[in-house]
């Protein structure tokens, strides 16, 4: 065991591995505390979060579509992600520079949209790898998503830390310098074509049929659909939680600027075990029913947060926020990729979008809800969020099970 996960961390792998991490202590720097950055050193109203994240990420997914219809092309994914990280590395400098909300809007939708795309582009490369290698794409893709949550155990606490020793400009300069290295360790390591790989002679004819019946179309299953909005419900209440906690925790209950960032690292640590195993879990259960047990721990942490009150409290609660968000970001990527292994770079980039599209809602809404009621109230809306995605996931869940049911009794039914 032991031996091949170092084998996993010497080889191409543990190149992607460390370009994956590193990318996201880039954005741990900026996404965490961009809700204080608006509130506290803009002094703007709450509701300014909502115009702020709702423009970036329509910025981040249309260039996302973008990109991933160029990946599906032909376009080398390694290109794609460079473009992205420089957009990473371009919002750092302009948001150290802003001193208006319209310099920040405007940083972000042409440079914070760019460098969202650098995920997708990432996950597209990590998929195709574990495809030409004939290994296990679930499990690969729980691996690279563990350097993620390995990243955040540290990245949101330095970034809240180094805001109160830096300011927010220092923090993020030291997020563009992080980003910049990224995209220079990505340009000497990783190979330049990392398209799809050449499909082997018994997967051929059964890719040929799949590409025969939506030959002159580049759309997505329907499944993918249904299952994005799944997605999309599920990181609406995570995203409403991030962007909400840091403030009710330092405005409404008077806690000290570096806790919230603790708490994330916390999360963040919880999460790597349980990334590593729902690959396994999922392949004993399914990945469906894996994550609807993940909906019901996360509905029992957002009714925890109307109830703690203490910092020992909103510490233990992190268990279940870990165990949840482990398993979502663990399998969800593969659960779209799965049903359309055609369109890799589009269902990658369908997941970012769909991501992105449940901050842009989550988000949104909670600066409405907290400038009138109050921050506590607006966590209300990621517990009305996950219960709206583990009822779809279910319908979903139940249906396949009966169309299961139902081809296996006409089948018992043929042979008779």
């Amino acid at each position: 065991m032991y031996r091949s996960a170092l084998q996993f961390f010497r080889g191409e792998g543990g190149r992607y591995f460390f370009v994956n991490g590193f990318t996201a202590l880039a954005f741990s720097f900026i996404l965490p505390i961009m809700s204080l950055f608006l509130v506290k050193q803009l002094g703007l109203d709450p509701s300014y979060i909502g115009v702020y994240t709702v423009s970036v990420a329509i910025s981040g997914m249309v260039i996302s579509h973008r990109l991933g219809a160029l990946s599906d092309r032909g376009v080398a994914d390694k290109k794609l992600f460079l473009f992205g990280v420089s957009g990473i590395a371009a919002a750092a400098l302009g948001f150290s520079l802003a001193t208006a909300f319209w310099q920040v809007l405007l940083t972000g939708v042409l440079f914070m949209g760019l460098g969202s795309a650098s995920i997708p582009m990432i996950l597209a490369m990590i998929r195709r790898y574990a495809e030409s290698s004939g290994q296990d794409s679930t499990r690969i893709n729980s691996q690279m998503r563990s350097s993620v949550s390995l990243v955040w155990i540290i990245g949101p606490a330095l970034a809240f830390a180094s805001v109160d020793h830096l300011g927010f400009q220092g923090n993020f300069l030291l997020a563009g310098s992080i980003a910049v290295l990224v995209g220079l360790y990505a340009w000497q390591v990783i190979s330049g074509d990392s398209r799809r790989p050449v499909p082997r002679a018994s997967e051929k004819k059964t890719l040929d049929a799949a590409q025969s019946g939506s030959r002159g179309t580049s759309r997505l299953p329907r499944r993918v659909w249904i299952l994005g909005m799944v997605i999309f419900l599920a990181n609406m209440a995570n995203s409403t939680y991030i962007t909400s906690i840091p403030l009710y925790l330092t405005e409404t209950l008077g806690m000290s600027t570096s806790f919230p960032g603790i708490l994330i690292g916390l999360t963040a640590a919880f999460e790597i075990p349980v990334m590593l195993l729902s690959a396994r879990w999922a392949s004993r259960y399914g990945k469906r029913l894996v994550i609807l047990c993940s909906f019901v721990l996360a509905a029992v942490f957002y009714i925890g947060l109307q109830l703690a009150e203490t910092p020992m409290t909103f510490v233990a609660l992190q268990v279940l926020n870990g165990l949840f968000f482990g398993v979502f970001v663990g399998l969800g990527i593969s659960l779209l990729q799965d049903e359309a292994p055609e369109h890799v770079g589009k269902a990658s980039a369908f997941y970012t979008n769909a991501m992105a599209a449940g901050t842009m809602v989550g988000t949104s809404l909670m600066g409405v809800v907290a400038g009138t009621f109050g921050y506590k109230q607006a966590l209300l809306i990621s517990l009305g969020a996950i219960t709206l995605a583990f009822t779809l996931l279910l319908i979903i869940e139940l249906r396949a099970r009966w169309m299961q049911s139902q081809q296996t009794r006409a089948a018992q039914c043929s042979s008779h």
